[in-house]
């Protein structure tokens, strides 16, 4: 039998975690830290940390919140958002995170991913697809940007 395992997802807008639907209607949740103690100390199993707003707004992910969450886990860490290079993991990676996630620069620049699982390892590299189903087409969406 498989086993379940349970790994939140904190969506981070502005250095706060956000929830909406289908990237809409976006709804303050809390402080990141705060959350990603309370995950791990619930037994989380693994996190997941989404700068969602950095692809968009053409920066980097939060290093300086990513310290502070990895700080307080003791569980594996995933961040993702603003990662676009082989520099950019390596500093997400010096940062505390377990593990690397890209998006839109998977899309933008596909040899990313292989790059990065040759230099890290593949163990490291999480490919995050954000999909929306477009019932004109009958087909899946990829979406980039945070969903735009």
């Amino acid at each position: 039998m498989i086993t379940k395992r349970i790994i939140p997802c904190l969506d981070v807008k502005e250095g706060r975690v956000v929830k909406g639907i289908q990237f809409l209607e976006l709804k303050d949740a809390g402080d990141p830290v705060e959350l990603a103690e309370v995950y791990d100390q619930e037994g989380a199993d693994e996190l997941v940390f989404l700068d969602i707003s950095a692809s968009h707004e053409g920066r980097k992910t939060m290093v300086d919140v990513v310290e502070q969450v990895a700080a307080k886990l003791a569980i594996p860490f995933t961040v993702g958002g603003g990662i676009n290079q082989l520099s950019d993991m390596k500093t997400i990676l010096r940062a505390g995170a377990d593990k690397v996630s890209v998006n839109t620069a998977a899309v933008l620049r596909p040899e990313l991913i292989a790059e990065g699982a040759e230099f890290f390892g593949s163990q490291c590299i999480v490919l995050a697809i954000d999909a929306k189903y477009d019932k004109e087409s009958d087909t899946y969406k990829v979406y980039t940007h945070g969903g735009r």
